[in-house]
């Protein structure tokens, strides 16, 4: 996933910006999907923590896995969650597109507002299936495409049938799309029967 802003400070203050809330609340998906007190749930591209924070701080009996390409980020995620005492939030630092988990081994992935920086999507969705539970949930959420009622962007911007045509392409069944944020796609999937298989 390319990221050539790296540890910019005006990205982080807008990563960690409390306002981000108002339109994008990562409360909505556990609304959305149905989590165990206990489940292990991995947050990729997850920045400074906006995600993986409220889940180890709503699921404190969860195992979550922040996991990024970039150190400087886990390094404030795990400042953060020192900080709030969040003992169950384990940051991973991601060599390409590997997580470095063990295969079925996730109850729940989130990827909020990183598929549209993916380079090769198709490689990180093989890598989230290769990582779930058969039942497992994998959630995306990123911005909507002019083309799904977004607003006009400058920036990249994938929309939800191409999400949900990769999706199927890399073996993910039960696509749904959820209609709780107003400038946001939010897509569930679970893994299904592959080809490969």
């Amino acid at each position: 996933m390319a990221d050539h802003l790296k540890m910019d400070p005006a990205r982080i203050a807008r990563l960690q910006d409390p306002q981000r809330l108002q339109t994008v609340d990562p409360a909505r998906i556990w609304q959305c999907v149905s989590v165990c007190p206990s489940a292990v749930i991995a947050d990729i591209g997850c920045g400074a923590g906006y995600v993986a924070l409220p889940f180890a701080a709503h699921f404190p009996e969860a195992t979550v896995y922040a996991c990024d390409v970039l150190s400087g980020m886990l390094d404030l995620v795990d400042e953060a969650a020192q900080t709030r005492a969040l003992d169950n939030l384990k940051g991973i630092l991601m060599t390409g597109v590997d997580t470095g988990l063990s295969a079925h081994t996730v109850d729940l992935v989130t990827m909020l507002q990183v598929h549209h920086e993916l380079d090769d999507p198709e490689a990180v969705l093989d890598e989230c299936r290769r990582i779930l539970k058969p039942g497992g949930h994998l959630v995306i959420v990123d911005w909507k495409h002019p083309n799904d009622g977004g607003p006009d962007a400058t920036g990249r911007r994938v929309g939800a049938s191409e999400i949900r045509m990769q999706l199927e392409k890399t073996g993910f069944a039960d696509l749904r799309s959820h209609p709780v944020y107003t400038l946001h796609n939010l897509i569930t999937a679970q893994p299904g029967t592959h080809k490969s298989d």
